[in-house]
């Protein structure tokens, strides 16, 4: 009864930690999934991936030190680094760089000074993942998060709607004082065209 029992907590710990790696983007199937997920066309995604490496070259050239402790992404065309930097002008150098690159529409970021103060409790970008899944209101597949001095940056793509309802769920979700929303709202040319699903609709 006894190995039965670990066979099965073995079998659910392993089945728990390939959804959390395919939705976090880890595996294959996992960049995939989300892939088909992403309401962008795949010429944006593909276009985005692009500007998001030159951004992230962009960083290595330009604060070196500090390439650990800022993540760059891009949505739309749109720029975004988000982070830890040591000084107000390393923040401007970064930006300045980031607003020069070919192809971007522009740049947003969080970039607080290194602080060594005890931060408020709020989940880690991990364990925010984790529970997400059990929320029917937060498209994770969606969804980035970072967590930085305890403030809760989301970046992404949605509707409006989807907006709303998926800060409602991440601010129950992470605890957080503060949630920087960095979710970007497609135009029409700029998501996937619905195919019709004549045997899904009628039941829905």
């Amino acid at each position: 009864m006894t190995k039965h029992l670990q066979i099965l907590s073995l079998t659910f710990l392993f089945i728990l930690s390939s959804l959390i790696l395919a939705h976090a983007g880890f595996l294959p199937y996992g960049r995939m999934y989300k892939a088909a997920k992403d309401d962008r066309t795949y010429r944006t995604q593909a276009q985005d991936s692009r500007l998001q490496l030159q951004l992230h070259k962009t960083i290595l050239l330009t604060i070196p030190s500090e390439l650990l402790s800022i993540s760059s992404y891009v949505y739309l065309g749109h720029g975004f680094i988000v982070g830890e930097v040591e000084t107000e002008e390393q923040s401007r150098e970064l930006v300045s760089a980031a607003g020069k690159l070919n192809g971007i529409n522009g740049v947003s970021y969080y970039l607080p000074i290194k602080s060594k103060k005890n931060q408020t409790k709020t989940s880690s970008a991990l364990e925010i993942k984790i529970n997400a899944m059990f929320e029917p209101d937060y498209p994770s597949s969606k969804l980035t998060v970072k967590v930085v001095q305890g403030v809760v940056v989301v970046l992404g793509v949605l509707t409006p709607e989807e907006q709303q309802n998926a800060l409602k769920s991440l601010k129950k979700i992470s605890g957080a004082d503060k949630v920087i929303n960095f979710i970007q709202t497609p135009a029409l040319g700029e998501t996937k065209r619905r195919r019709p699903r004549p045997l899904r609709d009628l039941f829905n």
